[in-house]
C-alpha cells in the first residue's frame, strides 16, 4: 500500500521490527515485547515525525498500543486493523485460545529450541489468499521466523489502551479471524473508539488495499 498513498503526497514508513523481514539476521534471545515498540519509537523520534497515522494489522496492535503510551505527542490517530488490543501486564499468549499459543510454542521447540515461532509451510485460509496465487506466493516468500519472547512477555502501560488518541478499530469481517476476537470483545466494550466493518479478510491490506486507503484518506 505504501506507492499509491505516497503517490497521494503521504509520507509512509513501513518498518519492520528487529529479527523479521530484513531484519531477520538480528534474531537473538534478548528480543521482547519491548525491543518491538522501541523500534518504533525511535523511528518516529529519529525521523521527527508529528501527527502520525499509526496502523497495526493483527500482532502489531501490541507495539503501537505501546508506542502510544510513550509518546503521544508524535500520533495523530491510531488504526487497529484486524488487531490485538493488549491490556496493561499481560502478554500477547493471554489473548490467544491457550491451543493454538501452546502450538505456536511446540513448533518454536521443535525448530529452533524455543528461539522463535516458525514461518509456516502455508498460509491459513483465513488468511484470505489463494493457493497458486501471486499474493499468497509473494506473501509466503516474505515470511519469517517470529521472536517468540514478543508472544510471552507483558506489554506494560502506563495509561489506558489508546493513551486518550483517537483510535479506530477495523473489523475484518469476511472471515472473521476467531484467534482474536477475545480483543475485538475489549474494544467493544471501550468507550473512545471508531468502529469499522470491513467486508474483507484478515489480510485486508493486501487483498483490499484500496479500502484500507479509504479508510486511511478519511482520517
Amino acid at each position: 500500500m505504501a506507492e499509491p498513498l505516497r503517490a497521494l503526497g503521504h509520507s509512509v514508513y513501513a518498518p519492520s521490527f528487529t529479527g523479521m523481514g530484513d531484519r531477520a539476521h538480528l534474531l537473538g534471545p534478548r528480543i521482547d515485547i519491548e525491543t518491538f515498540v522501541e523500534d518504533l519509537v525511535q523511528l518516529i523520534v529519529s525521523e521527527e515525525l508529528r501527527d502520525v497515522v499509526l496502523v497495526g494489522h493483527s500482532f502489531g496492535g501490541v507495539p503501537i498500543s505501546g508506542v502510544a503510551d510513550r509518546i503521544p505527542e508524535a500520533i495523530g490517530h491510531l488504526v487497529y486493523l484486524d488487531a490485538i488490543v493488549p491490556e496493561s501486564g499481560k502478554s500477547v499468549f493471554s489473548t490467544y485460545p491457550a491451543a493454538e499459543a501452546q502450538a505456536r510454542i511446540e513448533a518454536a521447540e521443535r525448530a529452533n529450541g524455543g528461539l522463535a515461532a516458525p514461518a509456516p509451510l502455508a498460509l491459513p485460509q483465513s488468511i484470505g489468499l489463494r493457493p497458486g496465487s501471486a499474493d499468497y506466493d509473494w506473501v509466503l516468500r516474505r515470511l519469517t521466523p517470529h521472536p517468540m519472547r514478543t508472544y510471552t512477555s507483558a506489554l506494560t502501560l502506563r495509561n489506558p489502551v489508546g493513551n486518550g488518541l483517537p483510535r479506530t478499530y477495523v473489523h475484518c469481517s469476511e472471515p472473521s479471524y476467531a484467534t482474536i476476537e477475545g480483543s475485538r470483545a475489549l474494544v467493544r466494550s471501550w468507550p473512545g473508539w471508531r468502529w469499522i466493518e470491513l467486508r474483507a479478510p484478515h489480510e485486508a491490506m493486501i487483498t483490499h488495499p484500496d479500502e484500507i486507503a479509504r479508510i486511511l484518506l478519511a482520517i
